[in-house]
């Protein structure tokens, strides 16, 4: 129908999440792991600290971006762009024989995923969204609202964030 204007459709958002709680659930791992001397952690306690407070920095960068903040986006998006220049300088280690196994799971990750959510995170669909959602969660995102998708979201997380702390134990 002719005036009829569309909602904006947000691309990554819930993977945007997801990634944000998974580094939660990966850095509370690590913590937890280091604080009962497993996965090759030292029990040291500046670190154990440092991994819970970005922890919870991520955790609330992650609600953030579900409930729509627009500020958020751009966080997420130079944090995300951050792990992909890791990602690249981690990928040159193992190519030239300094990195160890434990390093592949994170660079395939941060090679493949982390890129596209930097792009669909920067896109101007996705802007709009988040601006015409001004963070009051109006509009809210697909996949990224209700009990089943939080569920969902909740558990991607954990089992991705465990995963990739165990892999670099090894």
């Amino acid at each position: 129908m002719a005036g009829e204007s569309t909602q904006p459709h947000p691309h990554g958002v819930a993977t945007a999440v997801v990634f944000a709680w998974a580094l939660t659930a990966q850095l509370t791992a690590q913590a937890i792991a280091a604080s009962t001397g497993h996965l090759g952690l030292a029990r040291d306690p500046a670190a154990i600290a440092g991994r819970l407070v970005a922890a919870a920095f991520l955790l609330a960068l992650g609600e953030g971006l579900r409930r729509g903040i627009a500020a958020l986006r751009l966080v997420e998006a130079a944090i995300v762009a951050l792990v992909t220049v890791l990602g690249v300088v981690s990928a040159g280690l193992l190519i030239t024989g300094h990195g160890d196994r434990g390093l592949v799971f994170s660079v395939i990750i941060e090679l493949t995923f982390a890129p596209w959510l930097v792009w669909a995170l920067l896109s101007r669909e996705t802007a709009t969204w988040f601006a015409a959602a001004g963070g009051r969660a109006r509009l809210p995102a697909p996949r990224t609202s209700g009990r089943r998708w939080m569920l969902i979201l909740a558990a991607l997380s954990v089992g991705w964030g465990v995963a990739v702390a165990w892999s670099q134990s090894l």
